[in-house]
């Protein structure tokens, strides 16, 4: 095994993948059948803010510790530090039964797997694969269009990749106080995609970084809906 650094935390994931079948634009009714089954006051399945009243559409703007990803078209429930916690909200229940859309899941499991991972440096950069990756909110995306050329705007995106990187250590309660290394080794596609009924762009690249990211974890806009997974390179 490769030497790394000392831990910096030691993070719980639980993931949770189903028997059933779903298609990719079924994730986030997925994700409101479970909200709507642990009961809307669990605020960790939706993220929506319950305790401001005053508008209609309130979010809390954190990291989502629970996150629904799609992994060969199996619906897959991901926990995350205090997220596994959470969880029990769901499987303590005695009926699992889900209606997503219009039609009824039996939610019986299909894998399920508890990890404990420690996050931290590597010695030296390794590499991963960004799926989907809704990476530019409005400001960000006026500066990619003015950029002249492709080094441009990979140097841009290696620097919201960077930021990215910096809130989800940060959410999981670690400031990163060595230099972060983020460098984007291969662009292999970008598509057009719906979110939120707006119409985004959305990046799959590999990139080397020197700190450790946990498997199916999500990066940038969309992550408790499956934009933005990443997976080590193998």
């Amino acid at each position: 095994m490769t030497n790394n650094k000392t831990s910096l935390k030691k993070l719980r994931m639980l993931e949770v993948s189903f028997q059933t079948y779903l298609q990719p634009w079924e994730l986030s009714k997925f994700r409101g059948a479970m909200a709507h089954k642990v009961g809307l006051e669990n605020d960790w399945f939706h993220n929506h803010n319950n305790e401001d009243e005053q508008k209609e559409e309130s979010f809390h703007y954190r990291y989502p510790l629970i996150q629904y990803k799609l992994h060969k078209r199996r619906p897959l429930l991901l926990c995350i530090d205090r997220g596994v916690e959470e969880a029990h909200h769901f499987f303590t229940q005695s009926d699992w039964s889900l209606k997503i859309g219009d039609k009824q899941h039996d939610m019986r499991i299909h894998r399920l797997h508890l990890q404990e991972y420690n996050l931290h440096y590597w010695e030296h950069p390794r590499l991963y694969r960004l799926h989907n990756w809704l990476a530019l909110n409005s400001e960000n995306y006026r500066a990619i269009k003015a950029c002249r050329s492709l080094r441009e705007r990979l140097e841009l995106l290696e620097r919201i990749l960077r930021n990215h990187i910096l809130n989800f250590y940060g959410a999981m309660g670690v400031h990163l106080e060595e230099e972060l290394e983020v460098h984007i080794t291969e662009p292999l596609d970008l598509k057009r995609v719906s979110y939120k009924g707006i119409k985004k762009e959305a990046y799959t690249l590999d990139f080397e970084t020197n700190v450790f990211l946990p498997n199916f974890i999500g990066l940038g806009q969309g992550t408790s809906v499956g934009f933005g997974v990443v997976k080590p390179y193998r």
